[in-house]
């Protein structure tokens, strides 16, 4: 009788709230597909990344030649005097800059790709957490609502008395009370409820809608497929390497620049004088003199940044490591927990049991309240577990690299 109650609402709510035209997602499998490929936050990441991969071939550049014009007029012994110089230069970039920028933009753009993976992947594990309280609520909302209508016939039944004992007088107003709570429960619920449907259908993008058997049903530990191996693709480990590729390639760059760059090119000198013209051809060459500034305080900089690097990069892994034996151990602790208590359809059967006790006259008013409020609670704690399980094992695919 419950579960038929249940089927009804689901069916309605399929029909009212997530009935549309276009993309209509029916399984989790597509649905899970469709916030990876959907979701604004991965998608904005996505154009990030393609925007920062563009910092490659910036590095890659040659630079631009220099032209050099200089043209001067006045009077000599000889009569007037007219100089035109021209120089063509052709910028080169020596002690292995070019290569040296080449790196930097190369750890640069992985380091961002990692953590705008890592970005992508949290928002991922929270629209999958999103989606699978939602079911939890559709589930919880007909328990509330059959508790409600329960306790509410007993009500009206008392309020329809002319007198009632002491006795009967606290049970009314207890029953008053209980019947509250429900409405405002109830109330939060349906509330979480539409947030929930708003936040799964924004992460699905305007042209998809879904219905409740697309939701992820209740978590069989039998079917979790957890990922072995080391864990050098988790994108915070990767993310740590690449920054310490990032300050060496840094460092490198500073050291390159300790030797001063060379400009060089050919140079024409036109000079008229009294009507005579003389022109002279040669070679320019100009560069920096490495005599005040042999950029030492930049390098001494970078060495530091390079090993602060390091020591984060071994934070991260043992840091990552005591993670995962944590995520392992919850998990296993949670599984331990869920499969020991009784499951959904034990507990429909004990709430069917009470529910023929109580109709028969045999259970009294303050038990039927207790025994609607243990379920609730059992119901919202088992709900709980199950929700910090799935926590767990999303946690630790993401340590594996393996989100995606």
């Amino acid at each position: 009788m419950f579960i038929f109650k249940v089927a009804i609402i689901f069916a309605l709510n399929v029909q009212l709230v997530w009935s549309a035209d276009g993309c209509k997602i029916e399984n989790t499998d597509t649905l899970f597909s469709k916030l990876k490929e959907n979701h604004p936050q991965i998608q904005y990441n996505q154009s990030l990344e393609k925007a920062k991969s563009e910092d490659l071939n910036i590095a890659a550049k040659y630079l631009n030649p220099e032209v050099d014009i200089e043209y001067a007029k006045g009077k000599s012994i000889e009569g007037d005097s007219r100089t035109t110089s021209l120089s063509l230069s052709f910028p080169l970039e020596v002690g292995g800059k070019r290569s040296a920028k080449k790196e930097v933009a190369s750890a640069s753009t992985e380091m961002t790709r990692e953590f705008l993976r890592n970005n992508s992947e949290q928002a991922f594990i929270e629209v999958v957490l999103k989606s699978y309280r939602l079911r939890q609520i559709n589930e919880l909302l007909p328990i509330y609502k059959e508790a409600k209508d329960s306790l509410n016939k007993i009500l009206m039944v008392k309020n329809k008395r002319k007198t009632l004992s002491p006795e009967e007088e606290v049970e009314k107003e207890t029953l008053s009370l209980a019947t509250n709570d429900y409405r405002l429960k109830i109330s939060k619920l349906t509330s979480d409820r539409e947030k929930f449907i708003k936040e799964i259908s924004l992460a699905l993008g305007d042209s998809c809608t879904f219905v409740i058997s697309s939701l992820p049903g209740e978590l069989d530990f039998s079917k979790v497929d957890l990922p072995k191996g080391n864990l050098e693709q988790a994108a915070v480990i990767k993310q740590a390497s690449q920054e310490v590729l990032l300050a060496k390639a840094q460092g490198d760059l500073e050291s390159a620049k300790t030797f001063s760059n060379i400009s060089i090119g050919p140079k024409v000198e036109i000079e008229k004088i009294a009507g005579r013209s003389f022109k002279t051809y040669g070679l320019s060459l100009s560069m920096d003199l490495p005599i005040f500034n042999l950029n030492s305080s930049s390098k001494s900089k970078r060495l530091k940044e390079y090993r602060a690097a390091l020591l984060n990069q071994q934070h991260i892994k043992r840091h990552t490591s005591i993670e995962l034996e944590s995520q392992l151990e919850k998990l296993n602790s949670l599984r331990l927990t869920l499969e020991s208590i009784a499951t959904k359809e034990q507990l429909e059967r004990k709430h069917l049991k009470i529910e023929k006790l109580f109709s028969r006259g045999i259970i009294s008013t303050a038990m039927i309240i207790e025994s609607h409020r243990q379920l609730i609670e059992f119901a919202n704690t088992r709900n709980e577990f199950e929700l910090s399980a799935v926590e767990s094992i999303w946690k630790i695919r993401k340590i594996h690299g393996k989100v995606f």
